[in-house]
């Protein structure tokens, strides 16, 4: 991977505070979900642990990686799991209606740019 680890590390405080703002959550309970719903995580601690330990073994945490411009192989890790995610999200929080969007807001995309980039 190309990023370092205190680039991925800056692209998840982004991604939480992008969902504490969604959610309309306070920052500690966006991150814990984040790692959770999104990362697949045992706890945010642990998402930090794996990231400054480059543990991949889960290929989820390769999207820390996943910010505008980046390569194609994130976007399609990201399509292909957003069902997952979005279920993941709708267990923590009930009638959140979290959609395709909103995930993918996180990593501070477009829907619609992100839409046509995976369709290539």
């Amino acid at each position: 991977m190309s990023h370092n680890n205190e680039d991925l590390l800056k692209n998840i405080k982004r991604q939480a505070k992008r969902l504490a703002k969604l959610l309309s959550c306070q920052l500690g309970q966006a991150q814990e979900s984040l790692a959770i719903c999104l990362y697949c995580c045992d706890s945010y601690s642990d998402l930090i642990a794996k990231i400054k330990s480059e543990s991949f073994d889960n290929p989820l945490i390769t999207l820390t990686a996943l910010s505008p411009h980046s390569e194609l192989f994130l976007l399609k890790l990201l399509a292909s799991n957003l069902d997952r995610i979005i279920g993941n999200f709708e267990k923590k929080f009930p009638g959140s209606n979290i959609s395709e969007e909103m995930v993918v807001s996180l990593f501070g995309l477009s829907f619609n740019e992100f839409k046509v980039e995976i369709s290539n």
